[in-house]
This record gives structure tokens, C-alpha cells and sequence, in this order.
């Protein structure tokens, strides 16, 4: 999956979109995007009260009201908390999470941002349009495999010296700092003339 990443988006085509970027007009995800970084930032061991609070606000971003699917939340604590200190979980551990959020990696990865910014970038329908040109249906998007190629791959794009203009320019935009893979996320989430399926 990566190498149709890399074929897709080239470093020169993402770059200029990421240097004509425009923040929305549509403020709301802004401002609720910091205060739920620094719910997390301040918490330094997440716990059940946590993850559902966390997943709860995380849905306030989705088109879907939010179920638990399973009751697993020893594993999926286990798996948060070492995500909280830079782990990245294995394909089976993100398919624990998955399972336990109403199956909805796009919601996972969400969570997983919000627990650490650095480590982990958001994963929705646009984003995967973005990369592949293909609408995201479900059994696509949901695949854990390839959202571990999406992380390899921004880490790629924004590990490049010359994305330090690019991503400048985005925070300044937005108006506040924001980690590098924010950064790129909301460049293939903001481009123009994606056909995306809402996230199910």
C-alpha cells in the first residue's frame, strides 16, 4: 500500500498544496481540536474514565453515534497507554482497539492522535482518497495494515527537510503549533475534489 502512496502523492504535489493551504472557515474543529489535546497531555496514565470520556469526544468529529463493541478495555488500556509513550501498536492490537470502538479504525485513529500527536495522524475517507484516488469504502479505510502504511508514509513526507516550509506555513494559518503529522493529515484532508464516503 505504501508504494501506491509514494505513486500518488509525490513529495512536489503534496508540497504545494500544503503551501496553498487555507484553514477552513469553519472554526469549530480548531478551537475543539487543542482542548482535546491538552485533555490528554495532562493525563499521565489514561484509564477507563479516560478512554470514554476521550472516545466520546472523538466522535463529536464523526457523522456516527459511538457503541462499545466489546467490553475488552484491560487490552485496549494496555495498548493506549503504551501508544501514550510512542509505541505504535501491531496490526493485532490495532484490530483490539478497533473492536472495542465501534469498529471504526477511522475513530481509532483519532483517539490515538489526540493520546499522541506526534506518533499518530488522523485517518478518515478524504485522507484515504487523498492518497489513493479510490473512494474509501468500508472494507478499505478499515484495514489496520494500511493505516500503518499511512504513518510510515507521513513520517516520510514530513521527516524532509524541506517540509519544515510547509508546515510553518500550516500553523500559521491555523494559528497555533500543531505536530508535523497534523500538519500533513490536514493537508490531504483539505485538498479539493476528494469523493469520499462518510466514515460508517
Amino acid at each position: 500500500m505504501i508504494e501506491k502512496f509514494r505513486k500518488t502523492v509525490p513529495f512536489d504535489k503534496f508540497s504545494k498544496a500544503g503551501l496553498n493551504f487555507k484553514a477552513s472557515e469553519n472554526k469549530t474543529y480548531y478551537i475543539s481540536y487543542t482542548e482535546f489535546l491538552n485533555y490528554f497531555k495532562n493525563t499521565t496514565e489514561i484509564t477507563k474514565h479516560n478512554l470514554i470520556i476521550g472516545i466520546n469526544f472523538v466522535y463529536g468529529w464523526m457523522p456516527t453515534i459511538f457503541d462499545f463493541c466489546t467490553n475488552n478495555f484491560d487490552d485496549a488500556l494496555t495498548i493506549l497507554n503504551s501508544a501514550k509513550q510512542g509505541n505504535i501498536p501491531s496490526v493485532k492490537e490495532l484490530e483490539i482497539l478497533k473492536s472495542l470502538l465501534n469498529n471504526s479504525l477511522v475513530g481509532t485513529s483519532k483517539l490515538l492522535h489526540f493520546i499522541n500527536p506526534n506518533k499518530f495522524a488522523i485517518w478518515d475517507s478524504k485522507v484515504y482518497y487523498y492518497l489513493t484516488g479510490n473512494v474509501a469504502h468500508h472494507n478499505r479505510i478499515g484495514k489496520c495494515e494500511s493505516y500503518l502504511a499511512y504513518l510510515k508514509f507521513c513520517n516520510e513526507l514530513t521527516q524532509r527537510k524541506e517540509y519544515d516550509e510547509v508546515h510553518e506555513r500550516i500553523c500559521h494559518e491555523v494559528r497555533y503549533p500543531m505536530s508535523r503529522l497534523r500538519t500533513a493529515e490536514l493537508i490531504m484532508f483539505s485538498t479539493k475534489d476528494t469523493k469520499s464516503n462518510e466514515e460508517q
